[in-house]
């Protein structure tokens, strides 16, 4: 399992100071793959007994031990992205673009490393069989709800992008109930209204997905199934959407394949209802 998943499966039975902990070690991952227990308690202002603590509450054995799963999982993958830096140094090393083209080729790369063909596969096999799909993205998260909002919309699902405005949001999931699907985002933070949305969402029996960068680890609570994914670039600078864009992508292909037949007769409607609007 990994770090991530890890952290995730234990972050609402962690303290304070041990939450704190995580989310230094989700700020720079590399640099706390290359510290000590003393160099992360440092960076925060708790004991070290705190971080060799956090460790084996993680299921590690010893620090050192969680430090080498960090080694394996946030530096081991790199081989392929310096071999790609090289190659844009000959070429364009000054560019935005090649820099950018960099980033964004290394968080792609690590993808199937976090997210798993399986969580894949049912995540787009909840939401073709939902009797409803409620979609929220709030901040950049937007355009991600507003695409996956219209590809589901495609195969003929009933499709509801929620508002992010606090009372137009509780008003929107009043009439949750069992066989909906709730899928949200979640990149930086959590989003506003997050609690209270998969609170509502469990007590009507709802099933919840989540779409997530390394903070996803530390929501509280956690959703039914979360898919998490680093993005390209440091945690406090800019990053983009083409990981979770990667992720949606492969979602929408997974739920055709699951609902083949019935997917592409949606679409020969769809294209002959375009006809005659148009």
């Amino acid at each position: 399992m990994s770090v991530i998943a890890n952290i995730s499966k234990s972050t609402e039975n962690l303290t304070p100071n041990e939450r704190r902990l995580v989310q230094a070690v989700m700020n720079s991952p590399t640099v706390a793959a290359l510290g000590t227990a003393s160099d992360l308690a440092g960076s925060i202002g708790v004991h070290e007994a705190t971080a060799s603590r956090l460790a084996r509450k993680l299921g590690y054995k010893s620090y050192a031990s969680f430090r080498e799963a960090l080694r394996e999982e946030f530096i081991a993958t790199r081989d392929t992205a310096k071999r790609f830096e090289k190659t844009i140094a000959q070429n364009s090393s000054d560019s935005i673009l090649g820099n950018l083209a960099l980033q964004e080729a290394e968080a792609l790369g690590r993808v199937e490393d976090a997210i798993s063909g399986e969580q894949i596969g049912l995540a787009a096999d909840m939401m073709i069989r939902a009797d409803r799909i409620f979609i929220y993205g709030y901040g950049n998260s937007e355009v991600l709800a507003l695409m996956m909002s219209k590809r589901f919309r495609r195969f003929g699902k009933d499709v509801h992008q929620l508002d992010g405005d606090p009372r137009s949001l509780a008003e929107q999931v009043l009439g949750l109930r069992r066989g909906d699907v709730v899928l949200t985002f979640a990149y930086r933070r959590a989003p506003r209204g997050y609690e209270g949305l998969i609170e509502t969402a469990r007590e009507a029996g709802v099933e919840t997905i989540v779409i997530a960068g390394n903070s996803g680890a530390m929501l509280t609570p956690q959703p039914d199934h979360l898919l998490l994914a680093p993005r390209s670039g440091a945690s406090d600078a800019f990053q983009t959407l083409t990981v979770p864009m990667t992720v949606c992508n492969a979602i929408v292909i997974a739920a055709g394949i699951t609902a083949k037949q019935e997917s592409l007769k949606k679409l020969e409607k769809l294209g002959q209802l375009i006809e005659r609007f148009d």
